[in-house]
Formats: C-alpha cells, structure tokens, sequence
C-alpha cells in the first residue's frame, strides 16, 4: 500500500475543507440567503408591510423623497396628476406627507402588482456581485410537497445593512412605479365597476374611442354637490353640515358632536380636500340607486379615500349627503 508523505496528507484535508466552502460561497452566505429569502416568504404572503421590512429602509427613503418632491412641486403649479396616478385624487398631500418610508410603500404598493410562489426551501446557485456593494442571488424555488416538483428560478437583489444584509428596492417595482406616474399605465382596478380617475387617462375620465361618456345626474343632485363643494372650498363648514348633510344624520348627530365636526372641519385642510375629492369624484361616476331612487350609492373604491363610498339620498324632494 502507498504511502502518503505527512505534508501532502495535511494538504488533502485543507483541500476538502475548501470544497464545500467554495460551493457555499457560491450562493452565497447565510446572512445574505437570509436576507434574500425574507424577502421572498413576504413576496409569497402578498403582506406589503413584510416587504416594506425585508427592503433596505434607505431605498425606501430614497423612493419617497424623490416622489414627494414631484408631488410637492406639483401642488405649487396647482396639480395633483402624480398623488392621483399613485395614492387616488382623494388622498390628500398633507396625509402622504406624514407617512414614514415603511408606511409610504404600504399605500403605495395597493397601485402596484406583485406576487411569489410558496416555497419549502430556496437552492441558491449563484451571488453576483456589483456595484455599490450590491448582491444579485440568484437561486431556484423548492416548493413544498403539495405544490409539486417544478422548481421556479428568482433573484433578489440585496444591499449590505450594517454588518447584515436587506433587500434591495426590486427593478420591477421601480419600474411600476414609473409607468404609473408616467401615465404609460393605470393603476390595478380595486373593484370591478370603477377606477382612480386619472386626468389623462381617457379611460379613467369616462372616455372611449368613441369619445366622452357623460354621467347624467338629477339636477337637483348636482346643485346639492356643487353647493356642498363651494362651502368646503370656501371653508364655511357650518353651512356645509346644515343645509347639505341629510336631516336624517342631523337627527341623529347630537349636538356637541355635531359643534365638533364642524370645528375639525373647519380646522383641518386635509378633511376638507378629502371631502371635496369624493365630491369630484361622485360627480364623474354614475350611482347606483337604491329604496325606489332614493337613495344614491357612487362607489369611490381606489380613490385613495379612507371609505369606499359616498352616500346621497333624497328626502321631500331634496338630495342630501347621507353620512
């Protein structure tokens, strides 16, 4: 039998401890796997704050400094086409201003389409390096057992967060983003009946090939909304609660709650442009009736409005706001 000289024999160990690290290195380390695959289990889920978390808070903060800048810049020129193409006309600047990077990608990822297979495990193949620091993982999804055998490739970019690793902003995402605020795209519909008007959308302002389809509202109707309009615009709440909200909700509004809508009305800008808006928008969409006409239902779902309606209804011949 062959002997093997000491030093060689010392040489053959090291090497087959390389061989494995070489394989791990490859795909990469476990905090950059780690990384990578919290993102993905977030994609899966669907869970957009989970994905806000497993993404480089820095990208986050870099997104939404540079569309609140436009948003901003906007406002001053006396538009709001970017805020409407993003978050819905009806949310106004002020609410999105208050919104931190984490909370910014939450409202803003409802305009957004993303998705993700379920997996058991993830074989990471490769960790290409770039610029920046940056780390592209490239690897194959390992479904669980129920969802068979086809092992369905990714890639994860990821930036270096302290001595760890986060997720960085996805391409595809970025690239959403600016087909929405570019008006090369519309937003996902959130209901099956309308849609976030967009000033120029043709589809999104009730026009076709064929040209605009006009909404036709009862007269009385309309005069109520642009009454209930001009008094929010011109701050005089109190006017807006009396004579254009419904007896009905008077009625059953006590007083001192009602003295106390009409101050936070009349204090705060941001409830009045949210109220406006829906006012807008119910104006363009066509209701849907209820009680023998009595009652008109304009669906406002992906306006960005904290509610998915707005309510009128008609009492001796006069059209009130419900609630």
């Amino acid at each position: 039998m062959r002997k093997v000289k000491p030093v060689t024999f010392a040489l053959l160990i090291v090497a087959s401890w390389l061989v494995p690290l070489s394989v791990q290195a490859a795909g990469g380390n476990l905090a950059q796997q780690r990384a990578a695959e919290e993102y993905l289990q977030a994609l899966a889920r669907g869970d957009a704050f989970a994905m806000a978390m497993a993404i480089h808070e820095d990208e986050l903060a870099a997104l939404r400094t540079q569309l609140l800048d436009q948003m901003r810049l906007e406002a001053d020129r006396g538009s709001s086409l970017t805020r409407a193409r993003l978050f819905g006309e009806g949310m106004p600047l002020a609410d999105i201003e208050r919104l931190t990077p984490h909370s910014f990608f939450v409202a803003l990822s409802q305009r957004l389409s993303f998705g993700g297979r379920q997996f058991r495990k993830v074989d990471w193949i490769e960790a290409v390096k770039d610029r920046g620091g940056m780390v592209h993982m490239v690897g194959r999804l390992i479904p669980p057992a129920e969802l068979g055998e086809v092992r369905v490739p990714v890639l994860v970019t990821i930036v270096p967060w302290g001595k760890d690793w986060k997720a960085a902003l996805p391409l595809e995402l970025q690239a959403q983003i600016d087909d929405l605020r570019a008006g090369r795209v519309r937003a996902p519909r959130v209901s099956s009946t309308t849609a976030p008007a967009d000033p120029a959308d043709p589809a999104a302002t009730g026009q076709d090939a064929e040209g605009p389809k006009e909404v036709v509202l009862p007269p009385a109707m309309v005069k109520m909304l642009d009454e209930a309009l001009a008094n929010l615009e011109a701050g005089r709440c109190s006017d807006y609660y009396e004579k254009q909200m419904s007896p009905n909700f008077r009625r059953t509004t006590g007083t001192r709650a009602l003295r106390t809508l009409i101050s936070t009305c009349e204090g705060r800008p941001a409830l009045r442009e949210q109220y406006m808006a829906a006012i807008r928008l119910a104006r363009q969409r066509e209701p849907r009736y209820e009680y023998a006409g009595t009652r008109a239902i304009f669906d406002l779902s992906g306006s960005g409005l904290p509610y998915s309606q707005w309510i009128v209804e008609r009492i001796d011949e006069r059209w009130y706001i419900a609630e």
